[in-house]
């Protein structure tokens, strides 16, 4: 295809070039050819630089096709990078509003097809992929706007706290500074890697409107999968001490083999029950807090540390009323640095030479 390419701009440089004597009678027109020249080779060049970008980075032209011929299909985008053949609706799939919804959606919620934004390609290439499974997992949560917020802003220190109270091995870590890529594991039969894409879904409801993407691993009865998904984690106050929540997350079989798995009724409820479970966990570790039960927390050995010792004291104080919203993390941390800073130039510098000579003088 890309040789084909070179050629076609082959020939239409090799007829633009045959008909510049034709202009040579005029100067100035010689110069306007010659630029028109230079612009039409540098502007394939660049296309198709751009192409094999696309290509490069998504590791095949399977998922560029489904990137470019899905965000053409549903949202009449022309991706850069993308050539004519790659615009091309796949066969067997229907483009119709079903298929279309989630790129609506997505894009609704701000996650815009732009280049520039990180996850971009994936996400949408995946999108345009012939299979799709969707679960959808709604349910309540004993937590407030607050502590939520504090325990997405601090995931590792979640993760120890349900460990604490339930002797269990779950997992959070932040693997990015911007603390947006992270990764998981239920130290059981889920794990994965993750962007958390939106945090405030249209600009709306900042840490209950959330998007991510992320690539999983997953047992499940017989089967061991790994695949990506998209998912949509939407939450509101129902009262002064519950959420409700609503997990959408949208599954991209590799097969129609996994595909056929994957919408069977007893693999959807399998997976609900594995993703109830963890919810299970959190309100069981969130029943035994709010008791009254301290004990796990404060026996802990992984919370003992200075660290995490502060985000207990920090944790107890949002748990009591303060407030508190996504990005306050990094905020107060920030100020404690500068402070613990601003303690130490304040602390005075005793010279031994001068308390040598006050002795002296005593």
């Amino acid at each position: 295809m890309i040789a084909g390419f070179f050629k076609i701009a082959g020939f239409v440089l090799l007829v633009l070039g045959l008909a510049l004597p034709a202009f040579a009678q005029d100067s100035g027109t010689t110069n306007s050819a010659a630029s028109f020249v230079t612009a039409i080779s540098a502007d394939s060049l660049k296309k198709i630089g751009k192409h094999e970008f696309l290509k490069k980075k998504l590791g095949n032209e399977d998922d560029l096709r489904s990137l470019c011929s899905g965000l053409k299909a549903c949202l009449n985008v022309d991706f850069e990078g993308c050539f004519e053949e790659d615009l091309k609706p796949w066969p067997k799939v229907k483009y119709n509003d079903e298929f279309c919804a989630p790129y609506k959606e997505i894009v609704s919620r701000g996650f815009n097809p732009d280049p520039k934004q990180p996850m971009v390609y994936e996400v949408f290439a995946r999108l345009g992929r012939k299979y799709r499974a969707i679960y959808v997992n709604e349910g309540t949560l004993p937590l407030n706007e607050d502590v939520i917020s504090y325990l997405f802003d601090n995931m590792p220190f979640t993760a120890q706290l349900i460990n604490a109270y339930l002797d269990e091995n779950y997992t959070l870590e932040y693997t990015h500074r911007n603390r947006r890529f992270f990764n998981g594991s239920n130290g059981r039969s889920l794990s994965g890697e993750f962007y958390w894409a939106l945090q405030d879904s249209a600009g709306t409801k900042l840490g209950l409107r959330n998007l991510f993407f992320g690539y999983g691993h997953a047992k499940v009865l017989k089967w061991s999968l790994h695949g990506t998904a998209i998912a949509y984690l939407d939450m509101d106050p129902v009262s002064r001490t519950k959420l409700k929540y609503k997990l959408t997350a949208i599954v991209f079989p590799a097969n129609s083999v996994l595909n056929s798995i994957m919408q069977m009724g007893v693999f959807k409820k399998v997976v609900n029950e594995k993703i109830d479970h963890i919810v299970g966990d959190v309100k069981k570790a969130a029943g035994k807090y709010f008791s009254g039960d301290k004990e796990p927390m404060l026996k802990n050995a992984s919370l003992k540390s200075v660290d995490n010792i502060q985000y207990v004291l920090d944790f107890e104080s949002v748990v009591n009323g303060a407030p508190w919203k996504l990005g306050d993390f990094e905020k107060v941390q920030k100020e404690r640095v500068a402070q613990r800073k601003q303690d130490l130039d304040a602390v005075p510098i005793i010279v031994k030479d001068n308390q040598v000579l006050e002795e002296k003088n005593e």
